[in-house]
């Protein structure tokens, strides 16, 4: 039995897009608004603020997020002069591992302030600013030409946005033939495992995070489908996530008291969220998964 949507959704359907649009553009900003020098004491070192990849028992948080950024670079295999599009950089995490180690162009867009000025500095720093732009807006009201882009990458954002349908199939129009699309997200599995609308979903997705959607992973395969885009690979990372999570709460209980001092309150916020997101994830109500896809060649659709 197919879920029905959540009331999450059908309050977001009612707004209608452009409503949506600012809702997300308001009130997803404003986690990200938080002091950068917070999720500097919860985060890795790249600020990378999604599952980094767990493959032994003796791995720390560094190890697993420089394992995704690795996995992230090898997967798009960015050749010199390529546009590369970030969707919801945050502080530049992937965006400056790519950077630094290819010799693309890239734009990575955000809708907060502090992230893009974070992200702007640390670029000068790294010395690849004349490679690396950061916009302030929402992949809606960016203008994307026909064919500009030869890969796109949503690590941890696109579960923020509820036009799905509309974003890949603009991020579709927007790559080149052989261009790439990387996602690391949350998605609800086929089958529901408790309550999607309970009040513990309601404070991740709406308290914490501002807006949230989870689809099915067979929705947003559907979608990228449609959109004229081959899947070529699918990872589960659920389990990868929950030790994310967990070295994420052990952090700010460490350093709770300095958080608190920058924004009274906040490290209880994220170790609420963070632990029941975990749960979740422990229990497989909620699923962690890695998308790669492509946009294949004209010659290629021809018949031989």
């Amino acid at each position: 039995m197919i879920p029905t949507a959540t009331a999450l959704e059908r309050e977001a359907d009612g707004r209608g897009a452009s409503a949506q649009r600012e809702h997300e553009r308001e009130l997803v900003a404003e986690h990200y608004e938080h002091r950068p020098e917070i999720f500097e004491l919860v985060l890795d070192q790249g600020l990378a603020y999604a599952t980094g990849i767990f493959r032994d028992a003796s791995d720390d948080l560094e190890t697993a997020q420089t394992r995704k950024y690795a996995f992230v670079e090898s997967e798009l295999a960015i050749r010199p002069e390529e546009s590369v599009l970030d969707t919801g950089c945050g502080w530049g995490s992937n965006l400056l591992y790519l950077a630094e180690r290819t010799k693309g162009r890239f734009l990575g867009i955000t809708l907060s302030a502090k992230q893009r000025e974070m992200a702007l500095a640390r670029a000068r720093m790294r010395g690849v600013s004349e490679r690396v732009r950061v916009e302030l807006t929402h992949v809606e009201d960016l203008p994307l030409e026909p064919e500009s882009l030869d890969a796109v990458l949503f690590v941890g954002s696109i579960v923020h946005m509820h036009h799905r349908e509309e974003i890949h199939q603009r991020v579709a129009r927007a790559l080149r033939p052989g261009g790439r699309l990387l996602i690391s997200d949350c998605f609800f599995p086929s089958q529901a495992r408790g309550d999607r609308d309970s009040a513990a979903s309601r404070y991740i997705f709406v308290e914490a995070l501002g807006y949230c959607r989870l689809l099915r992973l067979s929705e947003e395969l559907g979608l990228i489908e449609e959109a004229g885009l081959d899947v070529r690979k699918v990872e589960d990372l659920t389990d990868s996530y929950v030790r994310t999570l967990g070295h994420w709460i052990d952090n700010v209980r460490k350093h709770r008291e300095r958080i608190d001092a920058m924004s009274p309150g906040f490290s209880k916020l994220l170790q609420t969220y963070m632990t029941i997101a975990k749960l979740s994830f422990a229990r497989r109500s909620a699923l962690e998964y890695m998308i790669v896809a492509r946009k294949l060649h004209p010659a290629a659709l021809a018949v031989r």
